[in-house]
């Protein structure tokens, strides 16, 4: 039987509520990356983080650098959430626009498999998030909405299933 975990940088709530929703999903723990247990005795690890500006936050690139040697030989799920919609950004002369999901799991597997002995499942998940300025959230409404967490449970059934 396959062991899985639920790692994620969460700074309004909206990351933690999607994790444990993917977790709930696979049937297994979440712990935030302040709490991360000892990961050798699992097979696939469920790697989630928050944008900021259209960037991994400091925070969530921090703790993916300093877990990523204990991920060694493991199978990788990536998620984040983003205030910001999935729409093209950074156009070089030389680049097509690419969409924000591209650009932040590319980063992220960049920061995870940089020893490149991590296998990084295809299998990704990315939600909506809250629009935070100031330290204070600016959009009332919320996110995530309960379709949202929904899609994230069904990622999470979705990983089991292929486990």
């Amino acid at each position: 039987m396959v062991k899985a975990i639920v790692l994620y940088n969460s700074h309004t709530g909206n990351t933690e509520k999607v994790a444990k929703k993917i977790a709930e999903g696979l049937g297994v723990e979440s712990f935030d990356k302040k709490n991360i247990p000892d990961l050798k005795d699992y097979d696939l690890v469920v790697l989630g983080s928050w944008v900021i500006m259209g960037r991994i936050s400091f925070g969530g690139a921090r703790y993916l650098r300093r877990i990523r040697r204990k991920l060694a030989g493991k199978k990788v799920a990536l998620f984040f959430t983003s205030a910001g919609p999935d729409e093209n950004h950074w156009k070089t002369e030389n680049e097509a626009p690419r969409k924000i999901k591209e650009i932040m799991f590319e980063s992220m597997t960049k920061i995870v498999n940089k020893n490149q002995n991590v296998t990084i499942l295809s299998e990704r998940f990315y939600c909506t998030g809250v629009i935070s300025m100031f330290g204070k959230v600016q959009d009332k409404e919320g996110h995530p909405t309960d379709e949202e967490l929904e899609l994230a449970k069904a990622f999470g059934e979705q990983l089991k299933d292929l486990l």
